[in-house]
C-alpha cells in the first residue's frame, strides 16, 4: 500500500477538492467547498465579463453517470486484493444488485458511489468493474453544454497501465481525445506522440500517471487547459473547442497487472485481483454562458452545477448565445473587456416591438448601429421606424414617438409632381419647375399662371424690368409700372421725355436730370458719398429701450423686436435727438395677442417736414400722380458717422444711413449693444444666453452681461444653484443633517461634513469613528487598539454593539483580532513599538498565507516555505532544486546519477546542483548539464565509476576521441580492437610491428577477415585453399559457387581423408634424401610422392563431373583401389 502524490507544473495535488486551474483566463486556486460571494459575481457583470463559479458537475447527476462494468450488478462476484494476499482475509464479495448503504449494503460498488461528498468516511465506498475487463468506459452525460475545466479521479486499485479520455459538444454524436495517458505510450498509443506539446490543443500521451506505484489512492489528473500556454483571448474558438462539453468519457483500455504466483497455489483465477476501482472522481466545470452571466437558475445551489444561464448584458439563451429581443443595434459577441456593449437596445421610436441586426446597416454606419425595425406601426418606415410612409410626412408639430405624427402631404396637383409624393421629414411636394411653396400650390417670383396642363407650371413675367417696380401679379400676370411708366408690360413713358427720366427737368438730349445739393445720378436718386436719405421713421425708438412706468406691472421681452406690454402697463420713451423743435407725428407699431376682425386705421401723413441745412424750415410737396404714390426725401447734410468700434467700415447705406454692424450690435451707427446681448467691444456683443429656467428675463445687463436670477439661483447666466441648494433648476435645500451648509450642485451630495461625519447626507461617522449622526450620537473615534492618527490605528471602521456596548473593529490588511492588535497569518510585527505595523511577510509568495506559523510573527522570517524553496525569505530554492525562488520556478534537479560525483548525490533526494543553472557536478570525463554525456575521449557512462578514458593507441589511431558508448576507437585502415591495438579485420602479425594484408578471396571466405595471427583465411562451406580461392573436395570446381557434389562422395571422403592423414604421417617417418643415405630410403619418398600424387588426382577428380553414372562407377573402383593402397600403408606402418 502507499499513498500518492501526483505532481503537476511544480506542484503537488494532495486532493481532488484543491487544484490550479484555468478559468476565463485566469490561472487559479479554487477550493471545492468555497464558493465565491454571489454578489461579488454579479458585480462583475457591470463593469465587464463574468462567468458562473466552477463546482463538481457529477454531484446532482447520479442518473446521467454510467459505467459500462460494474462488479455483482447482477448477482454476487468474488474478488481479491493484492495488497493483502498475506493477510487473512484475502478474498471480497461484491453485490451491487442494490445500492449502497454503510449500514446494510456496504458491497455495493455501484458507480454513482464516486460522486464526491468529502465525508469523513468516504472512502468506505467505491465503484469497482467486473474482474479482468480490459476495456471499461465511465460516461457522464450533461443536460446542456457545460464549461469544462479539470477532471481528478482517485483510484482504489492499481491506475490503468492505459486509457484515454473523450470530450462530445453534440451529445455524444462525436466524440474528441482529450488526452492519452500510458505507461508505455509507444507500446499502447504508437501513432500518438508523447512528447511536450506545442500547442494547446496538441494531443499528446502522458505518461506521468501510470505505473505499478502507488497501488493506491494514485490520482490521475487532466486539465483542459494546460498552465504552461499563455492565453490571450479565453473565448478565442479554439479555447472554447476545447473547454464546451456536453458529455465526458474515461476509456480504461489495459488493466496493470503482476505475477500470480500467490494466488496460484491457492487454485483461485488469476483475474480475481485485477479489476478496475475508483474512490471518487470530481469534473470541476460551469454552466457555459459565454461571459453574460454570473450564476445559473435555479438559483445559488452551492452543491449543484445548474444549466441554464441568468444572462445579462442584454443576452439571453440557454448558454447567453443571443441577444434579447429588441436588443440588436449591436452584434453579439463572446464575454470580453466590452461585454457590456453588446446587445444593445433597438431604437424604434415607438413604433415597433421587434428588430433584427444587419451587418449590412451596422457596417455602414461604421459600427454605430445594426439593429433594422421589424413591422413598423403608424404609418412608418425605415430601419429604425424613423420616416414616415411615401404621401406622408413628419408633423413638426409633434414628437417623432407620437402615433399621430405622420400627416399627408397634401401636395397640389397642379403644381406638383410624383403623384403626390413629398419629403417624409418636412413635407415639401416636388415641384414642377417654376413652382414654389410647400404644397407646390403657387408660381415662383417672376412667374404667373399656375395650371395643371403646363409641364413646368408658371410662364415667365413679361414686365420691363425697368418700367415695372415688381414681378407680375402671380395669378394675372397683370405688372406694377413706375410713376412715369405706362401700358400693360410697363414699356412706354407717361410723357414724351427720355425713357429714364424721373423727374420733369432733365437734359433733352441725354436725359440727365438737374439734381439738388448732395444728391447725384442720372435720375438723381442716389446720395453723395458720406450722406444718406432718411426714411420716414428716422427717429425710431424701440420698446425694449423705454422704461416701465411702474415697477409693478413689468413688461417682458418675448423675443427678438418683441416687447409684451399687458393691460394696465406703460413705457415712458426720452427723446433728445431731434434737431428742432417743431410738430411731430407719432406713429406706433404693435400687436394684439388677440386677434380682431376690426380693421387697422391709421393717419396719412400729407407734409414732410425736414430742415435745411442752414437751420430754416422748409416744406417738400409730394411729387405724385394720383395712381401712384411716391415720397421724396431731402439729403441730411452730415456724415454717416460709423462707430469705429461697432461697425465693420465708415459707409453706410444710401437710404437710411444705416452702417453695417458687427454682430449683435445696432444703432444706425452701430453704437448699441441689441437686445438679449451685452459686452460693447471690438467683437461686436455676446450673448446673453439667460437660461430660461433660472432666469426671470431674456434681457441682461448690456455692461455686465448678468442675467436676473430667481431666488435660490445664481450665475450670470442663472444656470447653477446658490450654494446651499442643488439640483438646477429646481434648486432644492442641501439635506445634510444640519453637519454641512453645502452640497454638490448635481447631486445633492453634501460637502465640507463637520464633527467626523460623512455619507450623502453627512448621516455616517469618518472612517475611524462611530456613532449614529443621525439620532444625534456624536461619532467618537475607534479604539482600534488606539485612535486614529496614533500611529496604532489599524482598522478601517468599527461597530458598537447595542446591547453590550462593546467595539468590534473591521481591521487593516494584516492585521486581526478584536482592537486590530494582533498579525494575521502571513504578516508580521512588533505592534508594541511606536508606529509599527503588520507588513507581508518577505517571503516572496513562497508561503501558505493562511498558515499562521509559516513566518514568525515579529521578526517576519520565513518558516515553512513551498514550492521547494528555503532561506529567510523563501529567497533561495532548497538543495536539490534550481531556478527562480521569486517566481516559484524551483525546479528539481534532474542530474543524471551516473555521471554526478557520488557525494552530491544523497539517498533518497535529489543530487544537488546549480542552484542558479541547474549545472550538476560532473565526474571526471563527464560533461553536460544533467552529467549525461561523456567528454570527448571518455565512454562508458553506465561504468561503476563514470566514463572512462578511451586509451587509444596513438599510433594506430586517427584521434583518441572514441565512441562513448561503446568505445571504439577510430583505427587507422589495417588495425582494430577497441583501442586499435590489435591488426584489423582482413590483416593479421604483430600490431606493434606490421599488421599484413590477409589478401583471401572475398568471395570464398565467411567475412574479410583471417587468422589475426596465422593470417589463415577463414574459408566458407564448400571453399578451401590458402586464400580461400578454390572449391574444397565434395563440391564442384566452377568457383565461386561451389556446389555441393552427389552424396556418395560422402562414402569415400572420409576414407581419402584418412589416407591423406596416414601419408602425412609415414612421410615424417621418412628421413630426406642427403648424400651417402640408404637407397631404400629414397625408394619410399618416390612411394610416397606417387601416393601423393594419386591422392591429388583423386581428389581433383571427386570435383569434375560426378553426375553421370559411368563416371560414378569408375570413381567407386578407384575408391577400392585406393582402400587397398590404405590398408597396405597402416601394414607397413605397423611393421615398422
Amino acid at each position: 500500500m502507499y499513498q500518492n502524490h501526483v505532481r503537476v507544473s511544480g506542484e503537488t495535488l494532495g486532493h481532488p477538492d484543491e487544484i490550479n486551474i484555468l478559468s476565463a483566463g485566469l490561472f487559479t486556486t479554487v477550493r471545492v467547498q468555497d464558493f465565491p460571494d454571489p454578489q461579488d459575481l454579479e458585480d462583475q457583470c457591470s463593469i465587464g465579463s463574468c462567468n458562473p463559479a466552477l463546482g463538481d458537475l457529477m454531484v446532482g447527476r447520479d442518473a446521467q453517470l454510467s459505467a459500462t462494468s460494474t462488479c455483482g450488478l447482477y448477482g454476487p462476484q468474488n474478488y481479491c486484493i493484492i495488497g493483502y494476499l498475506e493477510e487473512e482475509q484475502k478474498c471480497f464479495t461484491c453485490d451491487s444488485r442494490q445500492p449502497f448503504d454503510r449500514y446494510s449494503n456496504t458491497n455495493s460498488h455501484r458507480i454513482e458511489n464516486i460522486i464526491a461528498t468529502f465525508e469523513p468516511e468516504r472512502k468506505l465506498k467505491w465503484w469497482q468493474s467486473e474482474n479482468g475487463v480490459h476495456e471499461v468506459s465511465i460516461r457522464l452525460d450533461l443536460e446542456t453544454v457545460f464549461q469544462f475545466s479539470h477532471l481528478v479521479i482517485t483510484f482504489k486499485s492499481f491506475r490503468p497501465t492505459a486509457m484515454l479520455v473523450e470530450r462530445s459538444k453534440d451529445f455524444g454524436q462525436t466524440w474528441k481525445v482529450f488526452r492519452y495517458f500510458a505507461e508505455d505510450c509507444s507500446l499502447h498509443f504508437p501513432s500518438v506522440s508523447s512528447q511536450t506539446p506545442d500547442s494547446i490543443d496538441d494531443v499528446v500521451c502522458d505518461s506521468r500517471y501510470s505505473g505499478s506505484e502507488p497501488s493506491t489512492e494514485g490520482e490521475v489528473v487532466l486539465k483542459a487547459l494546460d498552465p504552461i500556454f499563455a492565453i490571450e483571448n479565453p473565448y478565442a474558438p479554439h479555447i472554447q473547442e476545447l473547454i464546451t462539453v456536453t458529455n465526458l468519457r474515461i476509456n480504461f483500455t489495459r488493466l496493470f497487472t503482476l505475477g500470480d504466483t500467490l494466488l496460484s497455489r491457492r487454485r483461485r483465477n488469476p483475474q480475481d485481483k485485477y479489476y478496475y476501482a475508483l474512490y471518487d472522481m470530481v469534473i470541476r466545470g460551469s454552466c457555459f454562458c459565454n461571459g453574460h452571466a454570473a450564476r445559473c437558475t435555479p438559483g445559488w445551489a452551492p452543491l449543484h452545477v445548474h444549466g441554464r444561464c441568468v444572462c445579462q448584458h442584454n443576452t439571453a439563451g440557454q448558454n447567453c448565445e443571443r441577444c434579447q429581443d429588441f436588443h440588436h443595434d449591436s452584434p453579439w459577441l463572446p464575454g470580453g473587456e466590452n461585454a457590456v456593449d453588446v446587445c444593445r437596445r433597438c431604437n424604434c421610436h415607438g413604433h415597433s416591438d421587434s428588430c433584427h441586426f444587419d451587418v449590412a446597416r451596422f457596417e455602414a454606419t461604421g459600427g454605430v448601429s445594426g439593429g433594422v425595425c421589424d413591422n413598423c406601426r403608424n404609418d412608418r418606415v425605415g430601419p429604425q421606424c424613423e420616416q414616415c410612409r411615401p404621401f406622408l410626412y413628419q408633423d413638426p408639430q409633434r414628437a417623432p414617438h407620437d402615433p399621430q405624427a405622420c400627416i399627408p402631404c397634401e401636395c397640389d396637383s397642379m403644381g406638383s409632381q410624383g403623384g403626390g409624393l413629398c419629403d417624409p421629414l418636412n413635407g415639401q411636394c416636388v415641384c414642377k419647375e417654376n413652382v414654389d411653396g410647400q404644397r407646390c400650390d403657387q408660381c415662383k417670383d417672376g412667374f404667373f399662371g399656375l395650371r395643371a396642363d403646363d409641364p413646368i407650371g408658371c410662364q415667365a413675367c413679361r414686365c420691363h424690368t425697368v418700367g415695372s417696380l415688381s414681378s407680375c401679379d402671380k395669378l394675372t400676370g397683370s405688372c406694377e409700372c413706375d410713376r412715369l411708366a405706362v401700358g400693360p408690360l410697363c414699356d412706354q413713358c407717361l410723357v414724351s421725355l427720355d425713357w429714364t427720366a424721373c423727374v420733369l427737368r432733365c437734359s433733352p438730349e441725354a436725359g440727365q436730370c438737374h439734381c439738388l445739393p448732395n444728391m447725384v445720378g442720372r435720375r438723381c436718386s442716389d446720395p453723395a458719398p458720406g450722406h444718406f436719405l432718411p426714411p420716414l421713421d428716422y427717429f425710431l425708438y424701440e420698446a425694449e429701450l423705454g422704461d416701465p412706468l411702474t415697477a409693478d406691472r413689468p413688461v417682458t421681452w418675448t423675443g427678438m423686436g418683441l416687447v409684451r406690454i399687458l393691460e394696465g402697463a406703460g413705457l415712458r420713451f426720452t427723446v433728445d435727438n431731434l434737431p428742432s423743435s417743431m410738430d411731430y407725428q407719432l406713429v406706433i407699431r404693435y400687436e394684439p395677442e388677440v386677434r380682431s376682425n376690426e380693421p387697422i386705421r391709421g393717419t396719412f401723413v400729407s407734409n414732410v417736414v425736414t430742415i435745411n441745412h442752414d437751420g430754416q424750415k422748409t416744406h417738400l410737396h409730394f411729387l405724385c400722380t394720383v395712381r401712384y404714390l411716391y415720397l421724396v426725401f431731402l439729403c441730411i447734410f452730415t456724415a454717416c458717422k460709423c462707430n469705429v468700434i461697432g461697425s465693420l467700415g465708415p459707409s453706410c447705406s444710401k437710404l437710411g444711413g444705416f452702417c453695417e454692424c458687427k454682430p449683435n450690435v445696432i444703432g444706425r451707427c452701430c453704437d448699441t449693444c441689441a437686445p438679449l446681448t451685452f459686452g460693447f467691444g471690438p467683437g461686436g456683443c455676446k450673448p446673453c444666453e439667460c437660461d430660461p429656467r433660472g432666469s426671470t428675463s431674456e434681457l441682461c445687463d448690456q455692461v455686465r452681461g448678468q442675467c436676473a436670477c430667481r431666488l435660490e439661483v445664481t450665475g450670470r447666466q442663472c444656470d447653477r444653484c446658490q450654494p446651499g441648494y442643488w439640483g438646477f433648476p429646481l434648486c432644492r435645500p442641501c439635506e445634510c443633517n444640519q453637519m454641512s451648509a453645502i452640497c454638490d450642485e448635481e447631486t445633492g451630495e453634501c460637502l465640507n461634513c463637520r464633527d467626523h461625519t460623512t455619507g450623502p447626507q453627512c448621516d455616517t461617522c469618518v472612517q475611524g469613528y462611530y456613532g449614529d449622526p443621525i439620532s444625534r450620537i456624536p461619532c467618537q473615534p475607534c479604539l482600534c487598539p488606539d485612535i486614529l492618527g496614533s500611529g496604532r490605528f489599524f482598522a478601517t471602521s468599527c461597530d458598537q454593539d447595542p446591547q453590550s456596548l462593546s467595539l468590534t473593529c473591521s481591521c487593516r490588511e494584516g492585521h486581526t483580532g478584536p482592537s486590530c492588535d494582533k498579525c494575521s497569518p502571513g504578516f508580521y510585527g512588533d505592534l508594541t513599538k511606536p508606529g509599527a505595523r503588520c507588513e507581508e511577510c518577505p517571503c516572496n509568495d513562497n508561503i501558505d498565507p493562511d498558515d499562521r506559523d509559516a513566518c514568525d510573527s515579529l521578526t517576519g522570517d520565513c518558516l515553512r516555505c513551498l514550492h521547494n524553496t528555503m532561506g529567510p525569505q523563501c529567497q533561495d530554492c532548497r538543495p536539490g532544486y534550481y531556478g527562480n525562488a521569486l517566481v516559484q520556478d524551483c525546479k528539481e534537479c534532474s542530474c543524471d546519477r551516473r555521471g554526478t560525483e557520488v557525494t552530491q548525490c544523497p539517498l533518497q533526494s535529489p543530487c544537488f546542483c546549480d542552484q542558479a543553472t541547474g549545472q550538476c557536478p560532473c565526474r571526471t570525463g563527464v560533461v553536460g548539464v544533467l552529467c549525461d554525456e561523456c567528454e570527448d575521449g571518455y565512454w562508458n557512462l553506465d561504468g561503476a565509476s563514470g566514463c572512462q578514458p578511451c586509451s587509444c593507441d596513438s599510433a594506430n589511431s586517427v584521434s583518441n576521441v572514441c565512441d562513448k558508448v561503446t568505445g571504439q576507437c577510430p583505427c587507422r585502415p589495417e588495425f582494430g580492437g577497441r583501442q586499435c591495438d590489435e591488426c584489423g579485420e582482413n590483416h593479421f602479425g604483430n600490431p606493434d610491428l606490421q599488421c599484413v594484408s590477409c589478401d583471401c578471396n572475398l568471395e570464398g571466405t565467411l567475412r574479410p577477415s583471417c587468422d589475426p595471427e596465422t593470417g589463415e583465411c577463414l574459408c566458407r562451406v564448400g571453399v578451401t585453399g590458402i586464400f580461400c580461392d578454390e572449391c574444397a573436395p565434395g563440391y564442384d570446381s566452377e568457383f565461386p559457387a561451389c556446389k555441393e557434389c552427389h552424396p556418395c562422395t560422402a562414402l569415400w571422403t572420409h576414407d581419402v581423408a584418412d589416407v591423406q592423414r596416414a601419408a602425412q604421417r609415414m612421410r615424417t617417418f621418412i628421413p630426406r634424401p642427403v648424400d651417402g643415405v640408404d637407397p631404400r630410403v629414397s625408394n619410399q619418398q618416390q612411394m610416397m610422392r606417387k601416393i601423393h600424387s594419386q591422392l591429388d588426382d583423386l581428389r581433383n577428380l571427386t570435383g569434375k563431373s560426378p553426375a553421370k553414372v559411368d563416371k560414378m562407377e569408375k570413381l567407386c573402383m578407384k575408391i577400392g583401389e585406393k582402400t587397398e593402397l590404405k590398408t597396405q600403408l597402416q601394414q607397413s606402418e605397423s611393421g615398422e
